[in-house]
């Protein structure tokens, strides 16, 4: 029978922990006083002026949740005399604290057996005890046996290949030691695809439930090609371990793709490179082939370019040249063949103004007050080339206290160039105050705005700078 409640004495009296579930457990008798717990003897006073008595429990190594085990001890008095015939109460305390009172009697000698089936996995304790007699004090003993989970039975079947877009049907069921479920289970399924598209994407699918025999249906259609790996997997419970089965299947599919990309950078009137290739779910596409190519900038109207081909894998590349910037868009269609679906893909990248950049240099930039600060400079292209002249960049002189002063704007010359003068304040030398003259061209329809600044420094007459 099952008690939540005992003895609280006797309860008390019983060890918490044993070092070794393999080792013989002999424990001296404690003192108890008052009534014993249910099972003993009604009226039984421990005396400590009695001689003790002892118990020792040896338990198996390990268990298995629904197979018996043999638990033996042995009573022993402290004057050596044979106990006689005894009874022993043995409870049986699960993972949650819950026990179950199981007794047996001892043999003349005081050696006695106790077989009992573990109700579950876990680490289970038996704590044994016999109650004080008229001659001899109470003892008691303790021994935890690990208990492993029994092997559920989980099995998933269903056909090798599949087709995309057709619904497949995987079966399976869930057996408990030959026998199903007493109640329904929930099954948690899920697949994981490899193709070119994905490499091993995992992808949670709607849990499934047993029926009364145990088993159940995965329905899924796969939208893809590739292998297609579904696993389902059950939690356990306090008896059955966890458990999962998988399945694979090869599905295939004749959808094709474009994937492509604009090569970064791509600039305003000069030639950029567009990539890409057509592929397959599984399997690699021959070529060489051809593909349609049509241009939209800026959402604009759609321009025909020249086909491409391909090369031997479908890969394929090609240099275009526009004159606007903001978004371009290729849509490239490549017609099918007799294994796999005509197909479209959309290529998109961002043709950005050229970069400029203002090179400014000085002979000296180390200064005495009085002396003007002298600045010859360029504008250039991306490249380092000139980029023409009639360019009008602005100029601040920005002091060492951080306050700014616009100054006169300066114009390239033909081949784009400049050349600038300026007095700075007088300073304090001593302090050698910086100076920055900072240049800002903003650009046009074909460039990017560019900036550079110079630095000089106020020093004393006698700094040998």
């Amino acid at each position: 029978m099952s008690y939540r409640s005992a003895s609280a004495r006797v309860r008390a009296a019983l060890p918490r922990r044993v070092a070794s579930a393999t080792a013989a457990v002999t424990m001296v008798a404690v003192g108890i006083a008052g009534p014993a717990a249910a099972g003993g003897v009604a009226g039984a006073v421990d005396d400590p002026t009695l001689p003790t008595s002892a118990i020792s429990l040896t338990a198996p190594a390990s268990a298995t949740a629904l197979d018996p085990i043999t638990i033996t001890g042995r009573l022993t008095l402290e004057d050596g005399a044979d106990p006689g015939v005894q009874q022993i109460m043995v409870n049986r305390v699960v993972p949650d604290e819950t026990w179950t009172t199981l007794f047996t009697t001892t043999a003349v000698d005081g050696t006695f057996t106790l077989t009992d089936t573990p109700p579950l996995s876990g680490h289970l304790r038996y704590d044994a005890y016999w109650f004080p007699t008229e001659n001899y004090q109470f003892s008691t003993a303790s021994v935890t046996v690990p208990v492993a989970a029994r092997a559920a039975t989980l099995t998933l079947a269903g056909p090798t290949n599949g087709r995309d877009g057709r619904q497949l049907s995987l079966a399976g069921t869930l057996g408990l030691d030959g026998k199903a479920p007493a109640q329904p289970q929930e099954l948690v399924v899920s697949r994981m695809i490899w193709n070119n598209r994905l490499d091993g994407a995992f992808q949670q699918l709607s849990n499934v439930t047993t029926d009364s025999r145990g088993a159940f249906t995965v329905l899924d259609t796969p939208t893809q090609g590739g292998r297609h790996v579904y696993t389902v997997s059950w939690h356990g419970d306090s008896v059955y371990a966890a458990s999962s089965a998988s399945h694979e299947i090869t599905v295939s599919s004749p959808d094709s793709h474009i994937s492509g990309q604009v090569v970064d950078p791509a600039y305003l009137g000069l030639a950029f490179r567009v990539t890409g290739a057509v592929t397959y779910d599984d399997g690699a596409c021959a070529g060489p082939t051809v593909v349609q190519v049509s241009r939209r900038i800026n959402g604009g109207a759609a321009q025909r370019l020249p086909n491409v081909t391909t090369d031997a894998s479908c890969g394929f590349g090609f240099d275009d040249t526009v004159s606007r910037t903001g978004q371009v868009a290729y849509t490239v269609t490549w017609d099918g063949n007799s294994t796999h679906r005509r197909t479209t893909g959309t290529i998109t990248g961002t043709v950005q103004k050229r970069p400029s950049g203002i090179e400014a240099t000085s002979p000296d930039r180390t200064l005495l007050n009085g002396q003007q600060a002298v600045i010859e400079g360029r504008v250039t292209g991306g490249n380092a080339e000139s980029i023409g002249a009639n360019l009008r960049l602005t100029v601040r002189r920005i002091g060492p206290d951080g306050s700014s002063v616009d100054l006169p704007r300066v114009t390239t010359a033909e081949d784009g160039t400049f050349s600038y003068r300026d007095s700075p304040p007088t300073m304090d030398a001593s302090t050698y105050p910086q100076f920055q003259y900072e240049f800002t061209w903003s650009g046009n329809a074909t460039y990017q705005a560019s900036s550079t600044s110079v630095y000089f420094y106020i020093v004393p007459p006698d700094c040998a700078c």
